[in-house]
């Protein structure tokens, strides 16, 4: 063997520790830290769907860690504005919501493997505040010959306005889905999201979901 393929070995050895290195260290900033007593921090954005139509969202929630699988959390969520046109009887109703969720629940993680993909199940349970204005409209079958100012048309019937909306409420309300973290660091990532919200009492008594996604903080530990 000659003198310089001699000299070459260390520093092959040292390219190579090197580079093994490297590659342990990004696979463990990857790896989730699921400490018990870590908080997470997440912010988010999305769109919610079901009381009419797609329509924007965001929010803000604090976790907790406790044992490996189970994260408590609260949420808060603004839904900033739900289009509500409905007809009843002879009635027709023109309508904007906006929604304040607040609520607490847990996250249950599903960990087949240590991986940077964490997927999760969310179930929850708290108060939606809704503020619902408008308008309520009547067909000439209700104000007769007194039909008068302004008119909306809906499924071939004209209505006459005849008064306001403004309804206030707060509600308990149920929620689940699930999720999926994606860590980028062992204490940074993404998160996308899917709930479904039940009602129980108010304006607002269909389900109606939300999609979301945003990035997460955790610090703390033991």
């Amino acid at each position: 063997m000659s003198k310089n393929s001699t000299r070459c070995l260390p520093l092959h050895c040292l390219v190579g520790l090197a580079l093994t290195v490297g590659a342990s260290v990004a696979q463990a900033q990857k790896t989730p830290d699921l400490r018990p007593g870590n908080f997470e921090l997440g912010l988010y954005g999305g769109a919610s769907y079901g009381v009419d139509s797609f329509r924007p969202m965001g929010g803000v929630n604090l976790s907790y860690s406790l044992p490996k699988l189970l994260l408590p959390y609260v949420e808060f969520s603004y839904f900033p504005e739900l289009v509500r046109d409905n007809t009843l009887g002879s009635s027709f109703f023109k309508e904007s919501a906006s929604l304040i969720d607040f609520h607490g629940g847990v996250h249950v993680r599903i960990l087949p493997h240590e991986s940077r993909y964490v997927p999760y199940a969310v179930v929850g349970f708290g108060v939606l505040h809704s503020h619902t204005t408008g308008f309520q409209a009547v067909s000439s079958a209700i104000c007769g010959n007194s039909c008068k100012g302004e008119t909306v048309t809906s499924g071939g019937t004209t209505y006459y306005r005849a008064g306001d909306v403004d309804i206030k409420s707060t509600d308990p309300t149920v929620n689940l889905g699930a999720g999926l973290r994606i860590y980028q660091t062992s204490s940074f990532g993404y998160r996308i999201e899917f709930k479904a919200y039940r009602p129980l009492t108010g304006e607002f008594t269909n389900w109606f979901s939300k999609t979301e996604g945003g990035i997460f903080f955790q610090f703390g530990g033991k």
